[in-house]
């Protein structure tokens, strides 16, 4: 009975010490469609403007197929509205927290790893430029030095290719998927502004093996 026991306890830790764990460095970008503006007399958006973006992960590879991964991302994001031509934009930011799993389509030791992920977090919006007493277009919204936290859903997939050892290249699509932030880009007397965002953020990166 103890002999099971201790095998069954010695399994158990070659398994955890075979798993992978990963640190990695991320840089790209990210574009989000406007959302219209509802009851506006002309065709009118307002959102945010396409930005870069960078961030920080860690992961662990738990299964022969499954891993998780854990990770930051800062990303410039200026507010926006736009309405017959006439656009004005302010400074803003989002910091992102979120976890996701992964499934690899190919097992360890590949050379090459498609997979998909999907999971969830927070955004933080954040207004930072300065506000004015008048803005073009302030009759669709206002644009405001406020922040604004949303719950995240994420999706996409990408792959990671072996350059050494220890040393991974990542190529990554991701859509954060959140509510409309009305808070920060706040709907004027009379209109509706409201609904899903998709922020997609292509990324590409190196992770080392430890």
């Amino acid at each position: 009975m103890y002999s099971i026991r201790w095998i069954w306890l010695f399994v158990a830790f070659c398994s955890v010490e075979a798993q992978q764990r990963e640190i990695g460095i991320l840089a790209g970008g990210g574009w989000a469609a406007g959302l219209p503006v509802v009851g506006a007399q002309a065709s009118a958006s307002a959102g945010f403007q396409a930005g870069a973006a960078g961030g920080v992960l860690l992961s662990q590879d738990l299964y022969r197929h499954w891993s998780g991964e854990i990770r930051y991302m800062f990303e410039q994001r200026n507010l926006r509205i736009a309405a017959g031509g006439v656009s004005t934009a302010f400074s803003g930011q989002a910091h992102v927290v979120h976890y996701d799993l992964i499934y690899y389509l190919r097992p360890r030791k590949q050379h090459i790893r498609p997979f998909i992920a999907a999971g969830g977090g927070v955004k933080l919006f954040r207004g930072t430029g300065a506000e004015v007493a008048y803005r073009p277009l302030m009759e669709y919204a206002y644009l405001t030095r406020t922040q604004e936290l949303k719950p995240m859903l994420t999706a996409g997939g990408g792959f990671k290719m072996q350059l050494t050892s220890r040393m991974l290249l990542r190529v990554d699509l991701r859509d954060q998927i959140t509510r409309f932030p009305r808070k920060l880009i706040a709907p004027a007397p009379g209109m509706k502004l409201d609904g899903w965002l998709h922020d997609f953020v292509p990324t590409v990166g190196l992770d080392w093996l430890f």
